[in-house]
């Protein structure tokens, strides 16, 4: 499935080089709480994923210079309250 219907290649290869900067920045998301108080924040999916998912669309729009990612695994999170 290609979840960036509509994007250009140039907006792609920006959100990827973002993705790849993250990554190799050693990115996290993190979760905070005690007691009452907590703060947190999710992300939709990892960035080795969003790196996936970029990649795939980048494919469907240009096969020549994007060769074909390998299977995307379908990776369900639990949150835990």
């Amino acid at each position: 499935m290609n979840y960036f219907i509509g994007k250009s290649q140039a907006w792609l290869e920006a959100e990827l080089a973002k993705a790849q900067a993250d990554f190799a920045a050693g990115k996290t998301t993190t979760s905070v709480s005690a007691g009452d108080a907590s703060s947190g924040k999710q992300s939709m999916m990892s960035l080795e994923r969003r790196i996936q998912q970029i990649l795939k669309a980048l494919f469907l729009l240009d096969p020549v210079t994007y060769p074909a990612v390998d299977v995307i695994p379908n990776r369900m999170t639990r949150a835990s309250f």
